[in-house]
């Protein structure tokens, strides 16, 4: 079965609704399925930077000017939804961030070459995580709690339940780093 056909199941079984077999089945689960599950997936992916979904890209100015200002602009890539760092092209071996205003699809910064680290929307479902895959199925279903049940309640009780997924995505996120970046402690070595 398709990734997006099981997260709006599983936001309809939050629900208490009927599964769906499709999203283009002729009923009004599917319908608002549809309809929504695009919009909610930009909101989700955007609203954490996902490892899975984790872009790099190297980016030289465009040939716009600023009325003002010494800043070079860089535009960004298309499939760009979040701008999580920017650093310098000769900076390879550091993780300094340095300074950079969004303005429109333009980032400005006094860098000549920028390394963009950014959440890309051209993911693969197939590469979505588990924490990412609840907290979107709870997003959808808190988005059609109303429309399904007509149900404030629901509604509330689901966004408290996305906001869990979310913060379980950045504890189990923040947990993935390498054994090397770990400081080590001899009395909790010596436990071990």
């Amino acid at each position: 079965m398709l990734v997006d056909v099981d997260i709006c199941n599983s936001a309809l079984i939050k629900l208490g609704a009927e599964r769906i077999n499709a999203l283009t089945d002729d009923n009004k689960r599917s319908r608002l399925c549809q309809e929504q599950y695009p919009k909610l997936l930009l909101r989700v992916l955007r609203s954490h930077p996902w490892k899975f979904a984790l872009k790099r890209s190297k980016l030289s100015p465009v040939s716009v000017t600023a009325e003002f200002g010494s800043e070079n602009y860089f535009e960004q890539p298309l499939d760009c939804i979040r701008i999580i760092g920017v650093m310098a092209d000769y900076d390879t071996t550091k993780t300094t961030e340095y300074h950079y205003t969004v303005e429109g699809r333009h980032i400005l910064s006094e860098l000549s070459v920028i390394n963009l680290k950014y959440v890309t929307k051209n993911v693969t479902e197939a590469y979505f995580d588990e924490d990412f895959k609840e907290a979107l199925s709870c997003a959808l279903a808190h988005d059609l709690a109303y429309a399904i049940n007509q149900s404030s309640t629901q509604k509330a009780e689901l966004f408290q339940e996305y906001d869990f997924w979310i913060s379980q995505a950045r504890s189990h996120g923040a947990m993935e780093i390498t054994v090397d970046n770990l400081e080590f402690d001899t009395w909790t070595g010596s436990r071990l």
